[in-house]
């Protein structure tokens, strides 16, 4: 404490304030200046004005005490450490007076030059340390704007002052776009830089009443207070845009990144924080779905869709419950033997009021919900149980293969949970084939290595689903345990009239060949497709031309007559 200490002395008694003044002059290492405040009344505006390092303040005054003056200064964040002095330690002031947000106390009569500076010194250091800690707490170390939990404080304030005052507030939330590659090419460093300097170019987007906040990674948000007019917040959100699409100078590069902004107006897109927050993103999300960067106003008709997913969750959730869910099989043949070696288990609902609906209906909202670590467990118990079925009412010994999402792999216990099943049901890991789709193995491979290397020594197989349609590192595919590959069904159905397609498909049936992996066609419905990918190469098949998905029932009596039906005719399929 090398400047100018002031210090509030709040006491009725002339004398102890020229007897503490005269202590701190002793003082001569610390300049303090002492300024005395001889009245109760006025005392927490002096407080609250932020004029004061400290405050000394007596503690009883004839028959009242300080006690709600203390009280007051802390639930108005007072920046002031209050030191209380009092003629002795009672329980009264402990409670009271210390527990009511007094840093410390002195009795008078023990007062020395001493204990005085230390005393004071004492909380002056306190006070800033826990200043400095609430900083850290409620500020991002890297842009040194507020992050999440100091923005939720703020937009809670601002609905609770937009009620009382029957006014309007707008919240954005801020995307940018193309900041993952900046950050993958470039490194975390210069990452880090773009993230800094754009939080300064929102801060100069704003006025000195709003407030700017990074959410996290490359989320940021925007309060604006005492907003009515709808072209006022456009043209705030068209800076924002222009602003953060200007060129980043970092060291030597020269980057552009764009950002997405969706925009929720309080109280026509919600009440509380939690469904202006989820309003705001998902009108950001609907901006992101252009082009190039822009905004997007939450809607009536946005809202109608949230309510769509609301209920969808909830129905999902119920589902789970009271075991909606259910699998179907579709069998895959061996191209050489026609025997059916494995069954893929395909997720189905059937739901109460829109009938039986596939998984592309609703495994989205499973995945964005988290309920999919639920779903997938259960999934994966109930072909592991089928299966023991299958070999015990048909005496057939097959693979069974079952679709893991990558969000999945977020859970710390997949492997664990995994492990678990097998032993339950009695299934040994090579029986069984986990698939993963191409695009969202390219996109987490990290973690999903983490993953396959444990389930693998469980003896688990993998493939790899939709193979053509991401892109995957030929040494990601010789590196991990993957064991097939899946040519999507979207490469089908020109197959017959289209060279281009032909070539393709045959190219990558030789790349997997190369690779040492098998290679599956999937969505088969015709003979000339069967009889061409035969003469390709093609190792396994599995469609409709082959077989439909089938209940547990109708595929165990599918099997037990040992072959498949045919379709004689090419036909249109449902989306699995």
């Amino acid at each position: 404490m090398d400047r100018i200490v002031k210090i509030l002395f709040i006491n009725s008694d002339e004398s102890e304030y020229l007897l503490i003044a005269a202590l701190l002059s002793e003082i001569h290492h610390t300049d303090y200046q002492l300024v005395w405040h001889p009245r109760l009344e006025g005392a927490l505006q002096a407080i609250l004005a932020d004029d004061y390092d400290l405050v000394l303040l007596d503690y009883y005054w004839g028959d009242r005490n300080a006690r709600e003056l203390i009280r007051a200064a802390k639930s108005q964040a007072s920046q002031a450490p209050i030191v209380v002095m009092t003629e002795q330690m009672e329980a009264e002031v402990d409670q009271d007076a210390i527990r009511g947000g007094a840093s410390d106390y002195l009795i008078k009569g023990q007062i020395d030059i001493q204990l005085l500076e230390r005393t004071l010194r004492y909380a002056i250091e306190r006070k800033r340390t826990e200043q400095h800690l609430s900083r850290l707490a409620h500020y991002d170390p890297l842009t040194d704007i507020p992050n999440r939990i100091l923005f939720r404080d703020r937009l809670e304030h601002a609905i609770r002052l937009a009620h009382r005052d029957n006014t309007s507030f707008t919240l954005m939330f801020i995307d940018l776009n193309g900041f993952k590659e900046v950050n993958d090419t470039f490194g975390h460093d210069v990452g880090d830089e773009v993230i800094r300097l754009c939080a300064q170019r929102l801060k100069t987007c704003k006025r000195r009443s709003d407030s700017v906040a990074r959410m996290g990674g490359d989320e940021f948000t925007l309060l604006l207070e005492n907003t009515d007019n709808s072209t006022d917040i456009a043209h705030v959100a068209s800076k924002i845009v222009s602003r953060v699409g200007e060129p980043y100078i970092v060291g030597e590069y020269k980057l552009t990144i764009g950002c997405s902004v969706g925009i929720a107006v309080y109280p026509q897109a919600g009440r509380d924080a939690d469904v202006l927050l989820r309003n705001a993103d998902m009108a950001m999300y609907q901006a992101k779905q252009r082009a190039e960067s822009g905004f997007r106003f939450f809607t009536e008709a946005m809202n109608q869709q949230v309510h769509r997913q609301l209920r969808m969750e909830a129905d999902l959730r119920a589902a789970l419950k009271h075991n909606q869910l259910t699998l179907a099989y579709q069998p895959r043949i061996d191209v050489h033997s026609g025997r059916v070696i494995a069954v893929e288990a395909l997720l189905r609902w059937r739901h109460p009021e829109r009938g039986l609906l596939s998984a592309s209906e609703f495994i989205d909202m499973a995945e964005d919900t988290g309920l999919i670590n639920a779903i997938g467990a259960w999934a994966v118990t109930q072909a592991c149980t089928d299966l023991s079925t299958i070999r015990r009412v048909c005496g057939r010994e097959v693979l069974m293969s079952v679709n893991l999402s990558i969000r999945q792999f977020n859970n710390d216990q997949l492997v664990q949970n995994i492990a678990g099943i097998f032993a339950e049901t009695g299934v040994r890991g090579d029986d069984i084939e986990f698939e993963l789709s191409e695009t969202s193995f390219v996109e987490n491979i990290d973690l999903v290595s983490l993953c396959m290397r444990p389930l693998a020594h469980l003896g688990v197989t993998f493939a790899l689903d939709d193979f053509g349609l991401g892109s995957s590192s030929f040494l990601h595919l010789q590196r991990l345990p993957i064991s097939s590959v899946k040519i999507d069904s979207q490469f089908m159905t020109e197959l017959a009239s289209k060279r281009s397609d032909r070539r393709l498909v045959s190219a990558m049936i030789t790349l997997a060949h190369n690779l040492g992996k098998l290679v599956v066609a999937e969505g088969v419905e015709t003979r000339e497709q069967k009889e061409w990918l035969a003469e390709a190469g093609c190792d396994q098949m599995q469609g409709y031309y082959f077989c439909d998905p089938q209940p547990l029932d109708v595929l165990c009596t599918t099997l037990a007559q040992g072959q498949l039906p045919i379709s004689p005719d090419a036909h249109q399929s449902p989306t699995e």
